[in-house]
């Protein structure tokens, strides 16, 4: 590195100063100014010539080893990692400065379960169904059947398979929602969905509400499509109604919102917040695009009615097979007002032409004849029982001042660690003892470190889970002892969010 001054850019909106410093140092690194196995200045340099805290450097390299970027050794200070191990140090490639690097480095490092099964020892961090669950068996013989039919094998229609989509739509009027089979689209999952909609409507800059925290993917997508986030804090009911207002009077082009066992927090959306949410969205004239990505894993209780029932023509409604049935069939949908169904047509179309028409022919079968109310029978029997093992297990394991609410469906539970431990910390600890959780900064719409975990039970038996949160719960008691020790010790005038960053590397 030399003497060279690093050049760091003023923040935009809400992203971390530590994040910005991140940022610099990699974009130096892709551009070959600091090379492999180069040294980074100390910390103490650093601050000095950026004229900052020190404790926001250590952050913005805690988050570069995390990343890969970097990597430290006894003695030998701070180094550009090898590329071996950087991932996506990859050389100059400015055009990706649009894709979060965090985002980059997970697609690079993380292999999928097909390639490199059994690669952890238990996977709490993924909402994809347990391969062990899965109808294969029966599907396989339904695409089979549908497979002699040669005109399901050419291209089909952009708008999907039409009886599909009028299954789907009988389905969807069940919930109270007035779906047309001619203004419902079939896409690659609720991603797809979400992708399309970003696309056909907002432009860099543009405000988008997000609940807050909310899903990592939908964060992501929307950050790369250059939209400013405009968080809404949860409350026990739903999205907060004091900073929901606040929001529409910034006029987004859409409110993103997932009622039913939100994810990351598993809460299920009261019927009077939902009412309260659907008639300010459309007084203000904003529309509201709701995710039902696992609606169909309720397992006590009821559910309120979807957004599409309580406000239609206000509304987009996503919805997907994936969660429930398997991931590798590519099925979601997307049902609102016509004239806007009919224009993310004609944009799915100059994208990818169409979708598969014979796996979707097969799943309509699959839906026609029963079989998949019969397999949501037995996922829901399943769910009930690890739902209420997890809870238990965070309870009786996790250290004094653990929260965390049992959702009454969905795979997820929000847990809130006590103040001083780092969500992002546990689960690298974790991840070194073979089990992959979800921190909660993940979720964060301004990326920020929380004391907070997302676990899923979407994998793993009830036992399996039960083992892997008893050794989670075991790291989380260590880190809080540590937490409340340094707490004593931290000098005054020294902000809470840098406390943590008060440790060495």
């Amino acid at each position: 590195m030399g003497n060279e001054t690093l050049s760091v850019p003023a923040p935009e909106g809400r992203v971390p100063l530590y994040r910005t410093i991140a940022d610099a140092v990699i974009r130096d690194i892709r551009r070959g100014r600091y090379s492999e196995g180069a040294r980074l200045p100390a910390s103490r340099d650093l601050a000095r010539t950026l004229e900052v805290n020190r404790a926001t450097v250590h952050q913005a390299l805690q988050l570069l080893k995390r990343e890969g970027w970097i990597e430290t050794n006894r003695g030998g200070g701070t180094r550009v990692a090898r590329r071996s191990s950087a991932g996506p140090v990859v050389g100059p490639a400015p055009a990706w400065d649009r894709i979060a690097s965090s985002l980059l480095q997970r697609i690079v490092a993380e292999p999928s379960s097909v390639e490199s099964p059994g690669a952890v020892e238990v996977d709490l961090s993924r909402l994809a169904p347990d391969e062990r669950d899965f109808p294969a068996a029966t599907f396989a013989a339904l695409l089979a059947e549908v497979a002699r039919d040669g005109a399901l094998l050419s291209y089909g229609s952009p708008f999907g398979y039409r009886p599909l989509r009028e299954t789907l739509a009988r389905r969807l009027a069940r919930r109270g929602i007035p779906a047309d089979p001619d203004a419902l689209l079939v896409v690659n999952g609720a991603q797809q969905g979400l992708d399309l909609i970003t696309r056909a409507l907002v432009d860099p800059g543009d405000s988008i509400a997000v609940e807050d925290p909310s899903y990592h993917g939908a964060l992501s997508l929307l950050r790369a499509h250059r939209a400013r986030l405009l968080g809404i804090p949860l409350d026990a009911e739903g999205p907060g109604l004091g900073a929901f207002e606040a929001a529409l009077a910034a006029s987004p082009k859409f409110f993103y919102t997932i009622p039913d066992f939100q994810n990351p927090t598993g809460l299920l959306a009261s019927p009077a917040r939902r009412g309260e949410i659907a008639e300010k969205a459309v007084a203000a004239g904003v529309l509201l695009v709701e995710d039902a990505f696992d609606a169909d894993l309720l397992v006590e209780g009821e559910l309120p009615p979807p957004y599409a029932a309580l406000a239609p023509g206000h509304v987009v409604h996503l919805g997907t097979i994936s969660k429930a049935l398997f991931p590798g069939v590519r099925v979601g949908w997307i049902a609102g007002p016509r004239e806007f169904v009919h224009r993310l047509a004609a944009l799915k179309r100059v994208g990818e032409l169409t979708s598969p028409p014979v796996l979707q022919a097969a799943l309509n079968l699959f839906l026609a004849r029963g079989e998949y109310d019969r397999h949501l029978l037995r996922m829901r029997s399943r769910l009930k029982s690890k739902l209420a093992v997890a809870h238990r297990t965070v309870g009786a394991r996790f250290p004094v001042g653990t929260r965390c609410d049992r959702p009454s469906g969905g795979y997820v539970l929000w847990i809130r660690l006590p103040e001083g431990v780092s969500g992002r910390v546990l689960a690298a600890a974790a991840r070194e003892k073979g089990i992959l959780v979800s921190p909660g900064a993940e979720f964060m719409a301004d990326q920020s470190d929380a004391a907070a975990l997302r676990i899923s039970v979407a994998r793993g038996t009830a036992s399996e889970i039960e083992k892997a949160l008893e050794s989670v719960g075991t790291i989380a008691r260590s880190l809080a002892r540590q937490a409340a020790r340094r707490a004593a010790r931290v000098p005054r005038g020294v902000r809470e969010d840098e406390e943590a960053a008060l440790i060495q590397i």
